[in-house]
């Protein structure tokens, strides 16, 4: 074999070599369906019909009509058996903090609407309120990030969910937005109020699956 032949003969084998690792890299990128600890890779519409298990909301004494209620749900914590909630205290307002509450699927502040959009995620409306399960953007990028309710955002992001089945059976909830999933705090665990919010991926921690 000539000198040239030679040459080209191991740049082929390198260029096969770097396209492999490149492969792998590619499936263990952040976000990626590959990486555990990417919320953004994998989420599906959340719906009844793509098998996620909701509890349905009924007709309530705070607004919530039968036929109202009818495509409105809950979404209980699989570790502490509350739903999300949102604070009557502050549920006239944009920032309305979200937080665990014993479940009673005829509250309207704890029922969502799933107004599925074009980008394949899911808007979560509360029935109460009509603003929408939101990641607060100034913190987005760390552990802790802020979820609340805010007004409708053409495009936000931080404003889209989805779902991810684990083999457990349940849920895990996140958005595109961040690499982080959908958490209730294990410091305030166990008792009305407990803080909801973004926190990575943490391998059997039942405080981030939702049914």
């Amino acid at each position: 074999m000539s000198k040239i032949g030679e040459t080209m003969g191991k740049l082929t084998r390198f260029g096969a070599i770097a396209a492999a690792a490149a492969g792998v890299l590619a499936l263990l990128a952040p976000g990626s369906a590959g990486a555990a600890e990417g919320a953004a890779g994998g989420l599906k519409p959340i719906s009844p019909l793509a098998g996620f298990e909701l509890v349905p909301a009924k007709a309530s004494a705070h607004g919530l009509s039968a036929k109202a209620a009818q495509d409105a749900y809950l979404f209980r914590s699989v570790q502490y058996g509350k739903c999300l909630d949102a604070d009557l205290n502050t549920i006239g307002r944009n920032g309305t903090k979200v937080q665990l509450w014993t479940c009673d699927n005829t509250a309207a502040q704890q029922a969502f609407y799933l107004d599925q959009i074009p980008e394949g995620y899911t808007r979560l409306r509360n029935a109460h309120s009509g603003r929408y399960l939101d990641a607060d953007l100034l913190t987005i990028n760390q552990n802790g990030t802020k979820v609340q309710l805010w007004d409708y955002i053409a495009g936000q992001k931080n404003q889209w969910w989805g779902a991810a089945r684990i083999p457990e059976g349940f849920d895990r909830i996140g958005t595109p937005a961040s690499p982080r999933w959908l958490d209730a705090d294990s410091v305030t665990a166990g008792r009305n109020g407990t803080k909801v919010q973004l926190w990575q991926f943490v391998a059997g921690n039942k405080n981030q699956w939702w049914q």
